[in-house]
């Protein structure tokens, strides 16, 4: 799994380029999915994890990333006129 993620990582940040006119719309596009993950992980962690302290980790990641996310889907909306594809 670590392998894998790893993998992710680097595919996402061989996505990602050098900069160019689109460098900015392309990171937007990679880092709102890249977030959602760590959402889906952190809901995860709510439901399945014994530590008071995980848990707490858990919802501030989630608070943390849920905002990230609206603020980049914004800016996409805003900068570029269109919602990520």
């Amino acid at each position: 799994m670590v392998k894998s993620m790893s993998e992710m990582n680097d595919m996402m940040a061989k996505h990602l380029g050098k900069k160019d006119p689109e460098f900015e719309k392309r990171f937007i596009d990679l880092m709102i999915p890249h977030h959602e993950g760590a959402v889906v992980m952190a809901q995860q962690a709510l439901k399945e994890a014994n530590r008071p302290e995980l848990k707490k980790m858990a919802e501030e990641i989630i608070a943390a990333q849920e905002k990230e996310i609206e603020q980049l889907k914004k800016w996409r909306r805003d900068w570029y006129g269109q919602k990520q594809p």
